[in-house]
């Protein structure tokens, strides 16, 4: 009687622990949306809507485009890499990773992640953000708005879906390498005159939010339907780590890569007027 009492006294704290560490990992992946959402908001009031912001964002254009004539044939060979092919490799891949792991829950989420991240870029970019004309100078058209960019939320979704359904030991290197593929891809977006600075860091965002709702889905429905093959706890906060990693560190390297890019064009100019 006694062994049968502690029986039912572990189980419960097994089930108390295990409802603990769920509610961490829907309040941290929803903490994640919620923050990249207000980002996204803040970084479209700034670079948009005000004066400054437009300013800053065009001096980091000019900046981009003083450099672009020395990294034209690189430029061009990064953008050709990123199109439609691009993507639905990415979820072929996505598809069978997660069908030799038979991780349905997590496959199915990434690739409602990657479809979702870049159907609201496009949706966001072509019919609901608008562009005021503010009556600067501008190397752009002023009311022809870029915000979110597609080529790095194509990159960065691709790399943030990987992690969802890739193992726990590979998703460092797949993290690190997708990471700065994306960073790379927003520069060249840059460079090639396609986009300002902060239209980088809303579509890191716009991934990062997308990114949080996936771990909210598929922690819940995780709890509903178990896998087959059961991911071990530690690999879930891995991916949910690295979600939050990525999106932070890439979103502070695009706005570190903006402020670089003010500062050329004037150095480069002051150069050339020497």
């Amino acid at each position: 009687m006694s062994t049968a009492f502690g029986s039912f006294c572990e189980s419960g704290s097994m089930t108390s622990r295990r409802a603990l560490d769920t509610k961490a990992a829907v309040t941290t992946s929803g903490v994640l949306a919620l923050a990249s959402v207000i980002g996204f908001v803040l970084v479209y009031l700034l670079t948009v809507r005000t004066a400054f912001g437009r300013q800053f964002g065009d001096a980091s254009l000019r900046g981009a485009l003083v450099t672009s004539s020395t990294v034209v044939d690189a430029v061009d060979a990064v953008l050709g890499v990123v199109s439609v092919a691009t993507l639905l490799g990415g979820l072929a891949a996505i598809a069978l990773i997660a069908l030799v792991r038979l991780q349905r829950v997590p496959g199915v989420t990434a690739v409602g992640l990657l479809v979702a991240a870049n159907s609201s870029t496009w949706l966001l970019k072509t019919h609901i953000l608008t562009r005021p004309d503010l009556g600067l100078r501008e190397i752009t058209p002023a009311t022809l708005n870029s915000l979110p960019s597609g080529h790095t939320t194509a990159v960065f979704s691709v790399v943030v879906a990987l992690c969802v359904v890739l193992p726990a030991g590979a998703r460092r290197p797949v993290a690190i390498t997708g990471g700065a593929a994306a960073v790379v891809v927003s520069l060249a977006t840059m460079s090639a005159g396609w986009h300002r600075a902060g239209d980088s860091i809303a579509a890191f965002l716009v991934v990062g939010a997308w990114a949080g709702i996936a771990g909210v889905v598929t922690v819940l429905a995780a709890e509903r339907v178990p896998a087959r093959v059961p991911e071990p706890r530690v690999g879930v906060r891995s991916w949910r780590r690295w979600l939050i990693a990525m999106t932070l560190g890439s979103a502070g390297v695009g706005l570190c890569l903006a402020c670089g890019l003010v500062l050329i064009s004037p150095l480069r100019a002051g150069t050339v007027g020497g």
